[in-house]
């Protein structure tokens, strides 16, 4: 859905994939490469948020081995998982897991990674920095 007529639609580049929890449609996650799947994001450990590659969840998933897709490039409307959104501004990973936040995590050792800008006020664009750093 080009439009993101309502909450849950994406429009974008999508890889399917395998969960390795349970996960809900917005969720951000990162791809761990021990074993292929896709785990939800968290600002807290740069192993899980930093030099990793990063999805939005558009296939909810019932638990680890679920099979799940995740939007890799695009715009995604998540209106029951995302925060109030400012156009234009920026999204970063969260220290909730699988959530985005508006402002820069500012706790010892959080990352720092931008994970798109706001569209509207329910609609990202998923465009993921592949930079990040560690507040200290």
């Amino acid at each position: 859905d080009a439009a993101l007529s309502a909450d849950g639609k994406y429009s974008g580049f999508v890889r399917a994939g395998t969960a390795g929890a349970t996960l809900a449609f917005g969720d951000i996650c990162y791809l761990a490469a021990a074993d292929s799947r896709w785990e939800l994001c968290d600002a807290d450990a740069a192993s899980t948020s930093g030099d990793v590659i990063l999805g939005a969840c558009v296939l909810a998933a019932a638990g680890d081995g679920s099979a799940t897709t995740m939007l890799m490039l695009g715009f995604i409307r998540a209106d029951a998982n995302f925060p109030t959104l400012t156009i234009g501004a920026p999204a970063y990973v969260s220290t909730t897991p699988g959530d985005i936040q508006v402002a820069q995590p500012s706790g010892t050792d959080d990352v720092i990674r931008r994970v798109g800008f706001a569209w509207t006020a329910d609609e990202l664009y998923f465009n993921p920095s592949n930079d990040y750093i560690t507040h200290t």
